[in-house]
């Protein structure tokens, strides 16, 4: 379903010929806790009609991304996820932004890592091909949302445009991990992906405090799509032995998190078991294993091995080439 009127109003934000005062009508009309799904399908496919053209793949791709939205400074699962993946042989290409509403992003990470920003699609191929990664800076596919940022400062409050960002991926993943922070967000992303005929299986989870990722503490909750198919159901961890400190989860700090975790220096943090949970939901929905539970093994096992490590290593020869 689109409505017809709100695509049109859509076009002319996009093209900055609305007003302020019309801008700030149409944001209004776009918060989570009030907006239609025929609104949610509407944005995404007035956004989606701005991409950038980017060149085609032969083989599918996976994407693991979060929402955001949390409200809370943390570390960079999906990024760090996105790795382990790769290093276990799923195809990734993972899109993401800066911070909106956090303190570290996925390209804030990437970054301090070394990693340009806006790497030049006609070489994603090859970089693919050569690493099993890649990463989409959103901007770069979609210049017209440079506009809509400001507006949306100037707004001050959460519309639907912070919640759409993973299924803007222009590359249209048929198997992906979402990570959610908005409850009523999460159903909408889940009935989307659901009906979207290029979806294979997905997971969008919301984790404990409404956090964009599954979490090793408290309850998360999990909707496991496939074509026309959505089971919704609650997973609680087995009890871990999480080392919780407080951190400054700023680029820099996450840098050191990343590679205390890539290098099997860290295996007891909260952090560390994110990532191990989230690869292994990761592996799951790649098709690669049956259970979270033997996802996460492999997870453990890419990392106490020294295979993401090494993926990481070969993952940054190659973007700089």
């Amino acid at each position: 379903m689109m409505d017809e009127t709100l695509a049109n109003h859509l076009a002319a934000l996009l093209a900055g010929r609305l007003s302020e005062a019309e801008t700030d009508a149409l944001l209004a009309s776009l918060t989570p806790d009030t907006a239609t799904f025929e609104q949610f399908t509407t944005l995404i496919a007035a956004v989606r009609a701005t991409a950038c053209p980017l060149p085609e793949l032969a083989e599918p791709v996976f994407d693991c991304c979060g929402t955001g939205g949390s409200g809370r400074p943390h570390f960079n699962v999906s990024t760090t996820v996105a790795f382990v993946l790769a290093a276990g042989g799923v195809r990734v290409v993972k899109f993401g932004n800066r911070a909106a509403t956090s303190t570290s992003g996925s390209f804030d990470l990437l970054e301090q890592l070394g990693v340009p920003v806006e790497y030049p699609p006609e070489r994603l191929p090859r970089l693919l091909a050569a690493t099993n990664l890649a990463f989409l800076y959103a901007p770069q596919c979609y210049p017209a949302l440079k506009a809509v940022a400001a507006a949306r400062r100037r707004f001050g409050r959460p519309t639907l445009f912070n919640y759409i960002g993973p299924l803007l991926h222009p590359l249209h993943p048929g198997r992906r991990v979402m990570g959610v922070s908005h409850p009523r967000m999460q159903a909408f992303i889940a009935q989307w992906l659901a009906t979207d005929p290029r979806t294979h299986r997905a997971v969008v989870v919301r984790g404990h405090e409404n956090r964009d990722e599954l979490t090793p503490v408290g309850t998360s909750v999990m909707y496991e799509v496939t074509p026309w198919r959505i089971d919704k159901r609650p997973w609680t961890p087995p009890d871990l032995p999480c080392d919780v400190e407080a951190q400054p989860y700023t680029p820099e700090a996450n840098l050191r998190q990343f590679r205390d975790i890539v290098t099997g220096r860290d295996t007891v943090s909260a952090d560390y078991h994110s990532v191990r949970l989230n690869a292994g939901l990761g592996f799951v929905a790649a098709g690669r294993t049956e259970t979270l539970a033997d996802g996460a093994a492999c997870a453990a096992e890419l990392l106490a091995g020294g295979e993401v490590q090494r993926q990481v290593a070969t993952f940054l020869a190659h973007v700089h080439r």
